[in-house]
Order: C-alpha cells, then structure tokens, then sequence
C-alpha cells in the first residue's frame, strides 16, 4: 500500500511540476541605450532610445544626482517608455577634458527596478558620457547585457 501511495503521489508531483517550478530568466543579450540629458531642470531630465535586447525609448528623470568628489557621480534614472519604466543606477567620473571644454565621463550603470515589461529586466554595463556646458546637456551610450527573469 505505501509504495502504491508513493507511485501516486510522485505522479502527481510530475504532473503538476511544470506549473510550480520557477521560470527560467532569459539568456543575456546585448543592449545599447542612448540618451541626451538636459542638466537646466531640476530635476533633469531627457530622452533615450534603447535597442538590442530592449527595444524601446522614451523619457527619462534623474531623481537623484550626486557628485561625491573626485569627479564621480552617483545618478538614478528613471527610463518611462511604451512596454513599462526600469530605473538604473549609474556610477561615473570624469575622464577628461576636451579642447573644447566639454567634460568625458566614464563608468558602469545597473537595473535596480522595473515595471510593465520591465518588472524582471537585470542588467549592467558600461558608460560612456559627455557633458557639454555650453548647452548644459549630456549624450551619454550606456552598453551592456540585460536579461528578464
């Protein structure tokens, strides 16, 4: 009788496993997301683009900007597109200065969060940014790999 319980039970758990066991993330693919910053609101805000693994674009918001020395900043950044919203993390520090004054930045970003399509994006990458004080603006290209759960 036991191991007739024990046939069924290990039956049923086969059965129903495919709607229990947790999903497989995705395999990570490539991503670029371009942006222009306009540093002149509070808080700043832009535009960005995204292709590769994610293709989207929209708006974006930098709730936080902190410089903490050395020429490093510390942004979070809200990405607002069509499929949801995903928030990065950036850490950057100049790099160098051009002829004509505008400033290089480099560094690396993170996904911290997401909503609608985003909500299990995960990523990381490099940064590459300028600053340009005449107009107060950055056009940055962030590269990397993303993957959803």
């Amino acid at each position: 009788m036991r191991r007739i319980a024990t046939v069924l039970i290990s039956g049923i758990l086969l059965a129903i496993w495919p709607a229990v066991a947790p999903a497989q993330a995705t395999v990570s693919s490539g991503v670029t997301i371009t942006s222009t910053v306009n540093l002149n609101t509070d808080p700043a805000t832009g535009t960005w683009t995204a292709t590769g693994a994610v293709n989207d674009a929209g708006t974006l918001v930098e709730p936080r900007l902190k410089i903490v020395g050395n020429g490093e900043l510390q942004i979070t950044r809200v990405n607002s597109g069509s499929n949801g919203t995903f928030t990065l993390r950036i850490l950057s520090k100049v790099s160098g200065v051009e002829p004509s004054g505008d400033v290089d930045f480099t560094g690396s970003w993170v996904v911290i969060s997401g909503t609608g399509q985003y909500a299990t994006l995960h990523g990381h990458g490099d940064r590459t940014a300028v600053f340009h004080g005449d107009t107060g603006t950055v056009t940055e290209t962030l590269t990397g790999q993303v993957h959803f759960d």
